[in-house]
């Protein structure tokens, strides 16, 4: 097998890029359909945690309410640091709950850098998209012309 085939998986990387800004995509749709269509709730914090790692933060938070319905709701969201900064010193938070949404908890003092924090992933996520595109058209080019190179007739002549 010719070793040139194997850069045709270099367009794997723009399809991986472009799942991506659709996952983003989907997390910012889940994100506006909680908060239009969610009820409003306060949520009591059970457990904050930040962890500091070198160049690493984050952190996670144990919420907890009520539905009017009755049911009790206790979930674990894992907060970047741009979130877990204004979370910090807040023990009751206001919260919209979407049961089944693609996003069922917002949490309300964060929204707006959730949102903001979904764009920026995507924006990357497309610049990426498009410098692999770039990578993957050369590559594919490369190949094919590599390929059509070798792929001359092959002429056996019997000499005794």
């Amino acid at each position: 097998m010719n070793r040139y085939k194997f850069l045709y998986f270099f367009w794997l990387l723009p399809l991986f890029f472009a799942g991506l800004i659709t996952q983003q995509g989907t997390v910012y749709y889940g994100i506006n359909e909680t908060f239009e269509n969610g009820t409003s709730y306060t949520a009591e914090v059970v457990e904050y945690e930040m962890k500091q790692i070198a160049a690493q933060t984050n952190g996670y938070i144990v919420i907890k309410f009520e539905t009017a319905d009755g049911q009790d709701i206790q979930r674990k969201l894992s907060l970047p640091v741009e979130m877990a900064g204004a979370l910090q010193e807040i023990r009751v938070i206001p919260v919209r709950y979407y049961p089944g949404g693609w996003q069922e908890i917002v949490l309300l003092p964060t929204i707006d850098t959730q949102k903001n924090l979904v764009w920026t992933n995507a924006l990357m996520a497309f610049v990426a998209f498009l410098i692999t595109l770039g990578i993957a058209v050369t590559a594919h080019k490369f190949a094919n012309k590599k390929l059509s190179e070798e792929e001359e007739e092959l002429v056996i002549e019997r000499i005794d």
